[in-house]
């Protein structure tokens, strides 16, 4: 916790605050420290914009002080350069079509760090909702309720356009890593937000397909094919949990769920759980999961 306003001991490298004080500072933005009783510390400007830090203390933990500066230093300049970008009420049909993305977000958001109104996202598996993106070159602005009557385009047509643009989402590795059990992952935003629409990655899967979306980054998932799917959907909850538990960084983005679910038809339900007294994750077989499983055995 010492990247949030704890005071360094003398000689040691300056705290996260320091760094984003002071590389808005450089950037024409005075800005004062506020800690919201149970939250971390934030900077205020004075013309009443608030800096979140959170995020940004996940990029930088664990690396040299200059790094850590330059980090600092290109997450404000993309941070300003996006000031200059239109609202989204300003953008044309034209612009949305082009900009637009549903995406699919953990349905707590409209915390302090997604303060977004997702009153009206649709329901995705359990936890998880749909919502919609505007992907500026810069940033990616979640629309909130309130905007949807001001916008060019109706709320059906964004949510079947964005669906079209995240499918055609750029990845950085599509790969199968143990029979199966396939992973992919990449710098986009949307990356697991492909799993909406999972026969566009990995075909027709007609008994379904055993998926998991650790963070934003990430989606694992098994295809039901034969009788080797069970031992693959083990595998998948094993890698699932790994990624769960094998990093000092936090998840990218942080965690959008800890669940393995299972799709069919378009129907997606939970289909693991942890036990509560040890925290250990287990498969939980529903009666759809089931009846896939026994009907892919059976070829």
């Amino acid at each position: 916790m010492g990247w949030f306003g704890r005071k360094k001991p003398e000689g040691s490298a300056p705290t996260l605050v320091v760094l984003a004080q002071r590389a808005l500072a450089e950037r024409g933005m005075e800005t004062t420290v506020e800690v919201p009783p149970g939250e971390h510390a934030r900077l205020v400007g004075t013309d009443g914009r608030v800096f979140l830090l959170e995020n940004l203390a996940s990029q930088v933990h664990g690396e040299s002080p200059a790094v850590q500066a330059d980090l600092v230093a290109d997450h404000f300049d993309r941070m300003i350069q996006a000031y200059s970008e239109p609202a989204p009420e300003e953008l044309s049909a034209d612009e949305l079509r082009a900009r637009i993305r549903m995406r699919i977000l953990s349905e707590h958001s409209g915390t302090p760090s997604d303060p977004a109104d997702l009153s009206y996202a649709r329901p995705f598996a359990p936890g998880l909702v749909l919502g919609l993106c505007v992907d500026y070159p810069t940033m990616v602005s979640t629309l909130s309720a309130s905007s949807l009557p001001k916008l060019a385009l109706g709320i059906d047509e964004l949510f079947a356009i964005g669906q079209l643009n995240t499918d055609d989402e750029p990845v950085d590795g599509h790969a199968e890593i143990a029979p199966g059990v396939f992973v992919v992952e990449g710098e986009s935003l949307f990356v697991a937000s492909k799993a909406v629409n999972l026969p566009a990655l990995f075909g027709a899967a007609p008994f379904g397909t055993a998926f998991a979306i650790p963070h934003r980054h990430l989606l694992l998932a098994a295809p039901i094919r034969d009788a080797d799917s069970i031992q693959a959907v083990q595998t998948l909850a094993g890698m699932l949990l790994q990624v769960l538990t094998s990093t000092d960084r936090g998840l990218p983005g942080g965690q959008l769920s800890p669940l393995l679910f299972f799709s069919r038809n378009g129907q997606v339900s939970a289909v693991s759980g942890f036990d509560e007294e040890s925290g250990a994750m287990r498969i939980e077989i529903d009666e759809r999961f089931q009846t896939a499983l026994e009907q892919a055995a059976e070829g």
